[in-house]
């Protein structure tokens, strides 16, 4: 990579990131990497120092000087033992900037696609990847569900990666002989600065409704947060939203280049793409889609919903602003099996059961995935859900009471409780339920899902929602292995036998 302290110091000093240089390092020591992880470092590696949520690694700069850190960069005064560091006014803008420096700016070697906004990421990210593929290029992408690097997935943790890590994909990328790479943009990303060093071709955002007060306080800041997306264009990007993001917040406040692009479910005057003639069952759904005012006819798709209507319109804008034709996705688009934990509908037509997994865990999505299920049965809903710990309690009384308002049946239980005691979540879920409409308070998902199953009339539709692709609930200081998918599988296998032997699930028996 070719960079040594001096050039480190002269990039943090154009950027007006160094308040100190504390001791004298050595100006002419190789540095071959970037780390923000202690496990990481290896020798002539730099290392930043920061506070996060949870752990403070400035204690940990011993550490990484043993390790053979060869320059630190620090939030505030340590005790270095004379080791020299650098104080910096914003570590994390200092992270992207010098690994978009140390791997050489790959994103300007690429076409980046930025997807950002409350719900439809994950969809929008996997289609428009398949998308690209279909016609013959090669890529990566992350998402929530995690990170294919040129067509090797590695699973993740955070929906966008640390800034070393998203550059270094963008780096492989181009090494491998990639041309593309789709990044799913968390609101958290963008306000902690894990893109700032990347500049986008096609940035778009999806939808924006209340997630993640706990982290950015108002709603305006998560609205600004969002749009900070198109600040990170490239100087001939294109910007692209959703018409209810356009209708509720109005068009990007940076000076774009190129047209903006609106795509929408309705035809308007601001719509560039929309769609007519819309049909959905529990198969899919179809539908014609309009382009700068010609028809480019009937697309079909085994997604299931107004809102994945919405996440393939997002797509195509994608596409139709790289200078492709709608027409170019029909089969590509018919071929395309869905997103995992994503409105995924299971039936078992022996039991005359219908389930979907979904990862709807927000207000809106509960609300969308709740609506689309209504659709597709004229038996009951039955809503099972809960709400993750150490984050936004604001929505969780909205999300009891949506579910409570749209389904037949609710029962409430765990999700991800983390940090707090699950039933206290459950407790503030429960303030906003209809206490004269039937509901149920199971603690154990397990048990919870057991009896959604048990309790199902045919024709009726159960919705698990809140955990989809995930594999583990996590608590506090552990994680225990659970796939709602997979425990809906063997909870099906189990009743199936007790049917055909006549006997009873917990309380209730089977039909």
């Amino acid at each position: 990579m070719g960079m040594k302290i001096r050039d480190i110091l002269d990039i943090l000093a154009q950027h007006g990131l160094i308040i100190r240089i504390v001791g004298k390092p050595n100006l002419d020591l190789p540095v071959d990497d970037v780390e923000i992880k202690s496990d990481k470092v290896k020798e002539n590696s730099l290392f930043i120092c920061r506070k996060g949520y949870k752990f403070d690694s400035h204690k940990l700069f011993k550490e990484v000087v043993k390790r053979g850190a060869v320059l630190i960069l620090t939030e505030r005064e340590v005790d270095s033992q004379g080791y020299p560091y650098v104080i910096v006014k914003d570590s994390r803008k200092a992270e992207a900037v010098l690994a978009s420096y140390i791997y050489s700016f790959p994103h300007e070697k690429l076409i980046v696609i930025g997807i950002t906004g409350t719900n439809g990421k994950t969809t929008a990210v996997q289609l428009i990847h398949h998308f690209l593929t279909s016609v013959g290029r090669r890529g990566s992408y992350n998402s929530t569900i995690g990170n294919s690097i040129m067509g090797r997935f590695h699973p993740t943790i955070n929906t966008t990666p640390s800034a070393i890590d998203i550059t270094r994909m963008l780096d492989l990328t181009v090494k491998n002989g990639g041309d593309f790479a789709v990044i799913e943009v968390s609101s958290h990303a963008l306000s902690l600065k894990r893109v700032e060093g990347i500049r986008f071709d096609h940035a778009l955002i999806t939808n924006i409704t209340h997630d993640h007060l706990d982290h950015h306080g108002k709603f305006e800041n998560y609205v600004r947060t969002k749009y900070h997306i198109f600040d990170l264009l490239k100087e001939n990007g294109r910007a692209i939203m959703s018409y209810d993001v356009f209708k509720m917040f109005g068009p990007p406040s940076v000076e774009l280049n190129e047209p903006l692009l609106i795509y929408g479910m309705e035809g308007n005057e601001h719509c560039d793409i929309h769609i007519e003639n819309l049909k959905m069952d529990k198969k899919g759904s179809s539908f014609e889609v309009i382009f700068e005012g010609k028809n480019f006819g009937r697309f079909s798709t085994k997604l299931i919903g107004r809102f994945n209507v919405l996440n393939v319109l997002a797509s195509l804008s994608v596409m139709v602003s790289m200078g492709y034709k709608p027409s170019k996705f029909k089969i590509p688009l018919k071929e395309f099996r869905g997103v995992e934990g994503r409105f995924e509908l299971i039936e078992d037509r022996e039991l005359g059961i219908d389930v979907v997994i979904d990862f709807a865990h927000t207000p809106d999505a509960l609300q969308k995935a709740i609506e689309t299920a209504r659709m597709l049965t004229k038996g009951r809903i039955i809503t099972v859900f809960g709400a993750g710990g150490d984050g936004d309690r604001l929505k969780r009384p909205l999300m009891g009471k949506i579910a409570s308002r749209l389904s037949d049946v609710v029962i409430i239980t765990t999700d991800n409780p983390k940090g707090e005691d699950p039933m206290e979540i459950i407790k503030e879920i429960e303030k906003g339920v209809d206490k004269t409409k039937p509901y149920l308070v199971i603690e154990d998902r397990r048990k919870a899902i057991e009896v959604a199953l048990a309790i199902s009339n045919r024709k009726d539709l159960i919705l698990i929602a809140g955990k989809g692709h995930e594999r583990t609930i996590m608590f506090n200081d552990h994680e225990v292995p659970f796939y709602d998918k997979d425990v809906v599988l063997e909870i099906m296998r189990r009743m199936k036998e007790m049917k055909r032997e006549g006997e009873v699930v917990g309380y209730f028996k089977m039909r």
